[in-house]
């Protein structure tokens, strides 16, 4: 049951005069209320490039596989690939890596190998046809 102090407390939340003290306001009103500040951010600006497919998939399957084969290709294809830049600088280099690891010797490195020639194909779009 509600007791006098809790009528009290929940009176005192409204403090202003009058009797109307919730009024309607329609979208338009709250939208003319809303004050936006577009051309200024919080946030820094970035300096370094964006992130590629290629790498976020290299350090996600490097946990994820442990073949020999792999943490090799992982090993030489590091530090080509830390910015998206360098990947399209290095993409002969990269194809050529990834194409010489495709043999049957290294059966539990196949997957990883073939699911980074997709993350690399996303990286290049056009770039990776030829």
């Amino acid at each position: 049951m509600a007791t006098t102090s809790h009528a009290l407390a929940v009176k005192s939340l409204n403090n202003s005069s009058g009797h109307r003290r919730f009024v309607f306001k329609t979208f338009s009103q709250r939208i003319e209320e809303i004050d936006l500040d577009v051309y200024r951010s919080l946030d820094p600006l970035k300096d370094e490039p964006i992130s590629s497919f290629f790498l976020d998939f290299l350090v996600e399957y490097r946990e994820l596989n442990t073949a020999e084969d792999f943490i090799s290709f992982y090993e030489e294809m590091l530090p080509l690939v830390q910015t998206l830049p360098r990947i399209i600088l290095h993409k002969q280099l990269i194809i050529t890596s990834l194409l010489s690891r495709l043999q049957l010797k290294g059966r539990l490195s196949l997957e990883p190998i073939l699911r980074s020639i997709a993350a690399l194909s996303r990286d290049l779009l056009e770039d990776f046809l030829p």
